[in-house]
């Protein structure tokens, strides 16, 4: 009936295959045990605001935007360095480092002295100042993908590196280089190396990884049909099995993982992005969340319709929501946006469930996520770039369990009608016995919390 349930399908007949998987993986290894992210990280990234263009006094600048700003008040307490801080004697003209500086004596990475001439520990000490927490990128690999110094055969090392310094966030960039494989083993056995040695050092650190672009699925199970190259990253990237499948060890590793394209400032990517998460609910919990990347909002280039769906969409999927724009120069309509207490209220649900797509029909995408105090909120995508759709909330169709074709079955709360509030206008709509219909203008969307009356 939807691409929601032929997900569904699919993953129900692979279902005995991921159980092993999953057991396999736990009898093998420690789980990571850090207490942290019970709720999906709310934060900033460095990425597409600034590349690898990071330093020290831009680091302590957006620390101070998301204080005065309201984001840190609103929840968004992580500050993320992402890839070019540490030191490279040589850097090529698109920022990629060309020769990088030794590790120290202690085989430690060394930061650049030029971006972080104090160390990185004073950049983290002026963050946990301002009441914010800090991040940090590495990767699997001997290199990064801006071929910086990485964490591969280091990862023990590094982790208490990172915690010496007080970081609080470590994201592993599994996407690029073609040194360690998924194939052979390398590449789990250092992610796991890194959950170990993080473990190790007793400080509590929400753990990342990025694992490339793309890996959605083995090519066993491509419901996509999208042809791969044969070529290095394909032989060492894709997964060809369940067992090398992120979201079979994605959970025992850590606490954030994505397994798709990243993300880009346009449509199409909005929506690739969410669908890719279709069918993955089975794997998010509370500490461990699927992650469809960053989100652009802020960055300009799209529509505050789209951006209303990008952000509704993340906050129905329980989401990290980590923005990515230069926070001096935010908007009212993307500050107003990204602080909406009620729509952050669905992202930050303790439940943490995943909110499922139920229909995808013509233009219009339907995601219902149940809420903790058994509400549930309703997300309306409008995907057609001309024209405004109508869309319908199915709350009740009758009571003699024949008709059976409510958005919320088999829960079934609302005999006696459901109250629906917007979110986005923060505004009670009415109680509506069956039907709640409403009309989304073109590449926009609408999001509800739908509860009993």
């Amino acid at each position: 009936r939807s691409r929601s349930s032929r997900s569904s399908q699919g993953l129900h007949q692979m279902r005995p295959v991921i159980v092993v998987v999953l057991v396999l993986l736990a009898t093998g290894a420690s789980a990571l045990d850090n207490g942290v992210a019970r709720t999906p990280p709310l934060g900033w990234t460095s990425w597409l605001a600034f590349g690898f263009n990071i330093s020290d006094s831009g680091i302590r600048q957006i620390a101070d935007e998301m204080v005065a700003s309201g984001l840190r008040d609103a929840g968004y307490t992580y500050l993320l360095l992402d890839d070019g801080w540490p030191h490279c004697l040589e850097v090529q003209a698109n920022g990629k480092c060309a020769t990088n500086a030794p590790r120290d004596a202690n085989g430690r990475i060394v930061p650049d002295p030029a971006k972080f001439p104090n160390g990185l520990k004073a950049v983290a000490d002026y963050v946990h100042s301002v009441g914010l927490k800090i991040g940090i990128y590495t990767a699997p690999h001997a290199v990064t993908c801006g071929q910086y110094t990485a964490s591969l055969g280091h990862e023990a090392v590094d982790a208490q590196t990172f915690a010496d310094w007080g970081i609080d966030f470590v994201k592993l960039d599994a996407g690029c280089q073609n040194d360690c494989s998924i194939h052979d083993g390398c590449l789990i056995k250092s992610l796991t190396a890194m959950r170990d040695g993080l473990n190790a050092t007793g400080r509590p650190m929400v753990y990342y990884i990025d694992d490339g672009n793309p890996t959605s699925g083995p090519k066993v199970y491509n419901p996509q049909r999208r042809s791969w190259p044969d070529n290095d990253f394909t032989r060492t990237h894709i997964a060809t099995s369940w067992s090398e499948y992120v979201d079979s060890w994605g959970p025992d590793l850590c606490n954030m993982w994505k397994l798709w394209f990243d993300r880009h400032d346009f449509w199409y990517s909005v929506l690739d992005n969410a669908h890719q998460q279709v069918g993955m609910q089975w794997f998010q919990k509370p500490g461990a969340f699927n992650n469809p990347d960053m989100i652009t909002v802020g960055l300009g280039r799209m529509t505050e319709g789209q951006y209303r769906a990008e952000f509704f969409l993340w906050a129905v999927l329980g989401a990290p929501i980590l923005v990515t724009f230069d926070l001096t120069k935010m908007d009212n309509f993307t500050r107003n946006l990204i602080t909406n207490k009620e729509i952050l209220a669905v992202d930050q649900d303790p439940d943490c469930v995943q909110g499922t797509l139920v229909s995808s029909y013509s233009a219009v995408d339907k995601w219902i996520k149940p809420l903790a105090d058994g509400s549930f909120a309703v997300v309306l995508v409008n995907k057609d770039p001309l024209h405004a759709q109508r869309a319908a909330i199915v709350l009740h169709v009758s009571d003699d369990g024949v008709g059976t074709d409510e958005d919320f079955f088999p829960a079934m709360p609302f005999t006696k009608g459901g109250r629906v509030r917007d979110l986005y206008k923060q505004q009670d709509l009415g109680t509506f016995v069956n039907t709640f219909e409403t009309l989304i203008p073109p590449m926009d969307a609408r999001i509800y919390r739908v509860s009993v009356p």
